[in-house]
C-alpha cells in the first residue's frame, strides 16, 4: 500500500520537530518519480496556476457531482478507510483540482445540510489514510466544515506541509472556538507559499499579538515577502505602531522590511507602496526612526528599496508633488551618509560569517568594488547555493571569473552525494550555475557537465541549452562531442529532456 500523506507528517515531524521542515515538507510520498508534469514547490501550484489533474483525459467532478457521492457516502453504513466505497470516493477525488472545487462543495454541502458528525468523520478519514494529495485536501474541506476542538493536532500537522497549508488554515479558522489564534499556530510553523496562505486566512483579524506579530515577523517568507507586505501594514495597524513615542527594534525590522517590500512590489504580484494609504507620514516617520538608530546591514537593505521606488516612481503615484520631492530627497541624504559604507565594509570583512552574502547589494549600490572580500569569501568554500557565487560570476570579467570557477569546480569535487537530500540540493546549485555560465563561455566546463548529467531533466535541458549556446570555438574536444551527440532541447517543449 502507497504511503500516507499523515504517515509523512508524522515522520517528518518526528526528525524535524513542529516545523518549518525542510523544503516545506517536500516531495510528498505521492509524487510520481520521472513524472512530465512541472514540479512546483509545496502550495505553489494551487496559489499560482489552474490545477491540471491526473485524470487521463477523464473530466473532473464539479462540486455538485462530489456532494451526491458525498451524500451518499455519508447515508451508507459508516464507510471504514479500507472499505471499497471510500476507495473509489478517494479515487475519484484524486482527479479533481480541489482549489476549484472547494468553495462549490462547501456551499452545496451547507445548503444539503449534511450532518457534521458524518462530515468529520469522513473528513478525518482521508486526511488520515489519503495517500494522494487531493483527497487528503478534501479531507481537510470536510473537516472544516463539520470538524471541532478534536481535530486541531490533526489540522496543525498535516498543515505544515506547506502543500496543504491553505486547506488546514481554512479548516481551523471554520473549526475551531479561537479561530485566529489556531492558524496564528499554524502560520509560525510554515515559511513558503503555506505562510502566505495562513497569513491571508488572517487579513481580518485583531487580535493585538497576532497584529504585533505580523509587523515584526508575520510577513517575512521564503517565497516573496511583497506577497504579505501590504496585508501586514494595513492589518497590522503600521502607521499607528511607528506612531508611538517608543519602537523596539523588532518593530523598525519589520517595518523596514514590509515598507521595503512594499516598494519593490509596485507593479508586481500584490499591492505596492502607492496602494498604501498611510505610506506618506508612515515614510517620514520611518526616515526620523532610522535617522537615528544603529546602522545595520538589514537596515540599509531596507533603505536601498525605498530609495531605488523613489528614483524610479510609478508614473501615476497619488501624492502630491511637494510629499514625492520632499520624499525623495530625504532618502537620498539618508543613503549618502558615510556610515552606511563603513557597516558594509565591516561586515564584508569577515569572510566566514552565514550572512555575509547581504552586503553584496548594498555594496554595489554604494560604488564599492569588494573583489577581495568575494574571493577570500569564495575561498572558505561556501555552499555552491551561496549567493555569493552568484554575485560574483555577474559583476566579473571572464579573467577573474575563470578563476572563480576554479573554486567553484572543487567545492563540488567534495560535495557529498549519494543520499536524496544531497542530491536535489546539488541539482539545485547546477542548475544556479548553468545558467551563469552562459555569460562566461568555455569557462567551467567540469560544473555544466555535471549538469549535463544531472538527476533533473530540467537542469539537464538548461545545461544543454548553455552549452548550445556557447561560440564553437570555446568548447573543449569533450564539450563539442557531447553537443554533436546530445539531441538539442525543443524551446517551448517542457516534456523534451536529454537521454
Amino acid at each position: 500500500m502507497n504511503p500516507t500523506l499523515f504517515d509523512h507528517a508524522r515522520a517528518l515531524r518526528r526528525r524535524h520537530g513542529p516545523g518549518p521542515w525542510p523544503r516545506f515538507g517536500d516531495p510528498l510520498p505521492d509524487v510520481r518519480p520521472g513524472g512530465t508534469r512541472p514540479v512546483f514547490v509545496g502550495g505553489g501550484e494551487d496559489a499560482l496556476v489552474r490545477h491540471v489533474p491526473d485524470g487521463d483525459g477523464v473530466a473532473p467532478p464539479t462540486g455538485i457531482e462530489l456532494a451526491d457521492h458525498l451524500e451518499h457516502l455519508l447515508l451508507s453504513s459508516e464507510p471504514s478507510p479500507g472499505g471499497d466505497e471510500l476507495r473509489c470516493f478517494h479515487d475519484l477525488l484524486a482527479i479533481c483540482s480541489p482549489v476549484e472545487v472547494a468553495d462549490g462543495l462547501s456551499t452545496e454541502v451547507r445548503r444539503r445540510g449534511l450532518p457534521s458528525d458524518g462530515l468529520r468523520r469522513l473528513g478525518r478519514q482521508l486526511a488520515e489514510h489519503g495517500t494522494h494529495r487531493t483527497p487528503v485536501k478534501i479531507g481537510l474541506v470536510l473537516l472544516g466544515l463539520g470538524g471541532d476542538s478534536r481535530d486541531r493536532e490533526l489540522l496543525l500537522l498535516l498543515g505544515t506541509l506547506d502543500e496543504l497549508t491553505l486547506y488546514a488554515a481554512v479548516a481551523l479558522h471554520r473549526s475551531q472556538p479561537d479561530g485566529d489564534p489556531a492558524v496564528h499556530a499554524l502560520a509560525r510553523q510554515v515559511a513558503g507559499w503555506g505562510r502566505i496562505q495562513a497569513v491571508r486566512t488572517l487579513r481580518d483579524t485583531t487580535d493585538p499579538g497576532i497584529r504585533a506579530w505580523l509587523l515584526r515577523e508575520g510577513f517575512r517568507n521564503t517565497v516573496m515577502n511583497e506577497y504579505l507586505a501590504h496585508l501586514a501594514a494595513t492589518t497590522g495597524g503600521l502607521h499607528s505602531a511607528l506612531s508611538r513615542p517608543h519602537v523596539d527594534s523588532a518593530l523598525l525590522n519589520g517595518g523596514g522590511g514590509i515598507l521595503a517590500a512594499m516598494a519593490d512590489s509596485q507593479g508586481g504580484p500584490a499591492p505596492g507602496l502607492a496602494d498604501y494609504s498611510h505610506a506618506v507620514p508612515v515614510l517620514h516617520r520611518y526616515a526620523d526612526l532610522i535617522q537615528v538608530r544603529t546602522a545595520t546591514v538589514t537596515r540599509l537593505c531596507d533603505l536601498i528599496s525605498i530609495a531605488m521606488f523613489f528614483r524610479h516612481p510609478p508614473r501615476e503615484l497619488p501624492w502630491t508633488p511637494t510629499a514625492i520631492e520632499s520624499l525623495t530627497a530625504r532618502y537620498e541624504r539618508l543613503l549618502h551618509e558615510p556610515r552606511w559604507r563603513a557597516v558594509v565594509l565591516d561586515h564584508l570583512a569577515d569572510p566566514r560569517r552565514p550572512d555575509f552574502h547581504l552586503a553584496l547589494r548594498p555594496a554595489e549600490v554604494l560604488h564599492l568594488s569588494p573583489t577581495a572580500q568575494l574571493l577570500a569569501r569564495l575561498e572558505t568554500g561556501p555552499s555552491l547555493l551561496d549567493p555569493t557565487w552568484a554575485h560574483a560570476l555577474r559583476n566579473h570579467d571572464h579573467r577573474r571569473a575563470a578563476h572563480i570557477l576554479d573554486l567553484a569546480e572543487q567545492r563540488l569535487a567534495t560535495t557529498p552525494l549519494p543520499e536524496r537530500d544531497h542530491a536535489l540540493l546539488r541539482d539545485h546549485a547546477l542548475l544556479l550555475f548553468a545558467h551563469l555560465l552562459r555569460r562566461h563561455p568555455g569557462h567551467g566546463w567540469p560544473l555544466l557537465r555535471s549538469a549535463l548529467t544531472a538527476s533533473t531533466p530540467e537542469v539537464r535541458r538548461t545545461a544543454l541549452t548553455t552549452l548550445a549556446g556557447w561560440p564553437a570555438d570555446t568548447l573543449t574536444q569533450e564539450a563539442a562531442h557531447h553537443l554533436r551527440t546530445t539531441r538539442a532541447p525543443r524551446p517551448n517543449n517542457p516534456r523534451e529532456t536529454h537521454p
